[in-house]
């Protein structure tokens, strides 16, 4: 029996203004994105083993249009994880914190009207420590990842200030350098790094969707 509940909530916050075209040169936004991503199993018959997992992700960001439908945008983020295993009543769990700071550029065109099919470009670099819970001695990851990805961004300006976006949670293609230093339970040092290529967003395209909202700030330059 497993359970499986994504939610994910993203809006800009702006300021009071009477008009804002999205996409204009030098249109402004600010944003703030909430990712929270439960996930629960359990083993039948007697549901001996179960398996408990949660993502929590925070955000924030600043992005502005360098040229008509060419937006440039920096992020910062956080994120929470817990992965707790329960055999015969004995739990041991995974807690990691992460911490990511990104840009990327979107290149949008307008293909009806008030609606925007974009794609974005960029990177991002990712620092993880993980720690086991609830053991004598355990066991401990510090990790870092640089990744340049690509992926598809479909938009839609509802209102003066309101933009809705479909996009998908993980890159459409992306390459990532890795490495990570793990101490294990007897105190043993293993380094490790890798180069590795992903196309995550079509194992599980229909799931690995978000739907953000979008608020502009007024133009000035106008």
């Amino acid at each position: 029996m497993k359970k499986t509940i994504l939610l994910t909530i993203s809006f800009f916050i702006i300021s009071e203004c009477a008009n804002a075209q999205f996409g204009e040169t030098n249109q402004q936004l600010f944003s703030a994105s909430f990712n929270l991503s439960p996930n629960s199993s359990k083993t039948q018959p007697n549901f001996s083993s179960q398996q408990k997992n949660i993502f929590l992700g925070v955000g924030i960001g600043y992005g502005r249009f360098i040229k008509k439908n060419v937006l440039s945008f920096f992020s910062l983020g956080y994120n929470y994880s817990s992965n707790k295993n329960i055999n015969n009543n004995q739990e041991i769990s995974n807690v990691g914190n992460g911490y990511s700071v990104g840009y990327r550029q979107v290149h949008f065109k307008e293909i009806a009207k008030k609606l925007f099919i974009g794609l974005s470009i960029g990177g991002n670099l990712n620092i993880q420590n993980n720690v086991q819970k609830n053991v004598p001695n355990p066991i401990k990851t510090n990790s870092y990842a640089a990744t340049v990805g690509i992926a598809p961004v479909l938009s839609y300006q509802i209102s003066n200030r309101l933009v809705i976006n479909l996009q998908p949670n993980t890159s459409f293609a992306d390459i990532s350098y890795s490495n990570s230093v793990v101490k294990d339970n007897t105190g043993t040092l293993t380094k490790n790094n890798s180069v590795t290529f992903n196309a995550g967003f079509f194992s599980s395209p229909l799931t690995n969707l978000s739907v953000g909202f979008n608020y502009l700030l007024k133009n000035n330059s106008k």
